[in-house]
């Protein structure tokens, strides 16, 4: 996470930190996995770029929405959390499960969990989340699901910095 704490940035600056990172991009570092992995490692590139995507969007998505409220470091450790998530913007009213594509960002992090601790082993939270995916059986068509999760994420991504800078901007 950059260092904008909120207690050392002035309204304005805050404003345009939250402006600048609409110009984020999430997907930099999986989009180089993909180029590095070649045509033979395709599948597996795609599953590294995944997680590197969820990963990506996290650190953003909590760096804004900790500047933006103020959150000290604590809260924002658990804004990571869906149930932390919703309350906590539910607080300061946002409904979070009401901005475009909360439920990718939920998925996107399912799907990196399973990757990383279920050995890329559908769990029944992923069953049928794409037609090629069923409960108990490996991942597949990593490429596809990377290609329709990263667009979908960078929606979600901008709709909430809108909701951000809306409710900053009060």
């Amino acid at each position: 996470m950059t260092d904008h704490s909120p207690e050392s940035l002035s309204d304005i600056e805050i404003l345009d930190v939250l402006q600048s990172m609409k110009s984020d991009e999430l997907d930099v570092e999986a989009k180089e996995m993909i180029r590095q992995g070649g045509k033979a490692g395709r599948q597996e590139a795609h599953k590294q770029a995944l997680v590197a995507l969820h990963n990506s969007f996290e650190e953003k998505f909590v760096e804004a929405v900790a500047l933006a409220l103020g959150l000290n470091e604590g809260q924002a450790k658990k804004i990571r959390y869906k149930k932390d998530r919703v309350r906590i913007l539910k607080v300061r009213g946002i409904d979070y499960l009401a901005i475009d594509g909360a439920e990718t960002a939920q998925v996107l992090s399912q799907v990196a969990q399973a990757i990383v601790r279920e050995d890329a082993t559908v769990t029944r939270d992923l069953h049928n989340i794409f037609p090629f995916w069923k409960e108990g059986w490996p991942m597949v068509q990593f490429d596809n699901a990377y290609a329709i999760l990263s667009e979908d994420i960078a929606i979600h991504y901008q709709a909430t910095l809108d909701k951000l800078l809306q409710l900053y901007g009060r």
